[in-house]
């Protein structure tokens, strides 16, 4: 789980802008009332992201914000096991 959390810490803040319309798409969706399953299943975010990536998203202010405390620690771990199978 180790080199998932610094892949993860890599991708934090990554002021690329691929990484900023996901997480723009994912905060704006989740404030309108979507769960955080289906935002991070939505196409737009599946088509333009890895597991890992998606599991990165969930460590933004912006979706920490939106999402809340206990649906987020839910998907975290989720995903990272996903991204552990990955590998």
């Amino acid at each position: 789980m180790g080199l998932i959390q610094d892949e993860i810490r890599k991708m934090v803040g990554d002021g690329s802008a691929r990484h900023k319309r996901l997480i723009d798409y994912c905060a704006r969706q989740l404030r309108s009332g979507r769960d955080l399953d289906d935002v991070l299943e939505d196409p737009y975010i599946t088509n333009r992201s890895r597991t890992i990536d998606r599991r990165a998203l969930l460590e933004e202010p912006e979706v920490v914000e939106a999402a809340g405390a206990d649906v987020l620690e839910r998907m975290r771990a989720r995903l990272e096991e996903l991204a552990a199978r990955e590998g």
